[in-house]
């Protein structure tokens, strides 16, 4: 893969950055969807959220019976009703007032400036909104790139990464090229990379193009343009002398940390993390992608979980009591799975 000249400085954002816009985290998302219309008229999906904390975890419970058709598309439809309400808010400066030229300053140093042989720049974001369209713009300042978003088609007289580009609507929706490997262009931009793609893109087949939920691994490899992403992030941090700067990622999604993992062991890349939350050092160690004591220590408990679920299932009498303990039994057999792969790792 042909990444460019780069200045071989890249930054990875994730959820807390844009809280500082009204952002929301992953908890305050299950908040926007049980409090939604649509999920309290609807029972299966309301106690199903009440009786799991993750909305991911959620949505990947609904992808398999005894849930329906119907009740995947109103929990995906309350799931995009709540990025856009999260849009109305990103797209208004907060009070106290953050100084956005400061912040794109601060960003397009990520790039480097043309003038000075840079052929390409990476900014990586795990976030599925529309910060970067709304607020990377004054590249001319800072000589650097103008952004792009790879291997995405934008509509005709589309105002993306420029001042005040108006409320979210359907001319927002955008699709990616049918080989983006193949016809995405890195040179000559400012790559924003969204790796879990983005709320108002949509597939060939009028699917969403955002991973969310389990497996996540699975949903990257399964979309050409979310593999090829992913495929340049680890190419650009295992590109030897990176240095990548973590902001608002909680170290929770095991797929990047391993990416990151295998740089920093194999590459020399370095990360500088920005996070003012305490114990960083515990955080950071404990998060999904190696094994760590807890994972070490919890491995037998588990397998005794999972045969006790088993032994419950076969003797299980309603059809609402086999919904849940299939929904706990997939808990803990994607939790083996983790535990699993970071013995490989």
């Amino acid at each position: 893969m042909d990444i460019g000249n780069f200045s071989r400085r890249t930054i990875l954002t994730g959820a807390g950055w844009t809280r500082n816009w009204g952002g929301r985290l992953a908890a305050e998302l299950w908040q926007d969807l049980i409090g939604h219309r649509v999920i309290q008229s609807n029972s299966r999906l309301r106690d199903l959220l009440l009786s799991e904390s993750s909305f991911e975890t959620t949505l990947g419970v609904v992808q398999a019976e005894p849930f329906a058709a119907g009740d995947r598309q109103a929990f995906e439809g309350a799931l995009l009703d709540a990025f856009i309400a999260m849009d109305r808010e990103v797209m208004h400066i907060p009070d106290p007032w953050i100084n956005i030229y400061k912040v794109q300053e601060l960003l397009f140093r990520f790039c480097g400036r043309h003038a000075e042989g840079i052929h390409a720049g990476y900014m990586f974001t795990l976030n599925q909104d529309l910060w970067p369209e709304r607020y990377l713009y004054n590249e001319h300042v800072s000589g650097a790139l103008s952004p792009s978003l790879p291997a995405i088609r934008a509509r005709p007289n589309q105002r993306l990464f420029t001042t005040d580009i108006g409320f979210y609507s359907p001319e927002f929706v955008m699709d990616p090229m049918a080989d983006p490997a193949g016809q995405g262009q890195l040179h000559g931009h400012f790559n924003v990379i969204k790796l879990h793609g983005s709320f108002n893109w949509r597939t060939a087949d009028a699917r969403r193009a955002l991973v969310v939920g389990t497996e996540k691994s699975g949903q990257i490899a399964a979309s050409p343009l979310l593999a090829w992403y992913f495929d340049i992030f680890r190419t650009v941090i295992s590109a030897g002398d990176v240095r990548l700067m973590v902001a608002g990622y909680g170290f929770g999604d095991e797929h990047v940390n391993a990416a990151i993992a295998d740089a920093i062991e194999h590459h020399g890349l370095k990360v500088f993390i920005w996070d003012t939350g305490p114990n960083l050092k515990e955080r950071v160690l404990a998060a999904p992608g190696k094994m760590n004591r807890r994972d070490m220590l919890d491995l037998g408990e588990l397998l005794e979980r999972i045969n006790q679920l088993i032994n419950e299932y076969m003797r299980a009498s309603t059809p609402e009591r086999l919904a849940f303990l299939e929904a706990e039994i997939t808990a803990a057999k994607e939790k083996l799975q983790r535990i699993a792969a970071s013995f490989r790792n």
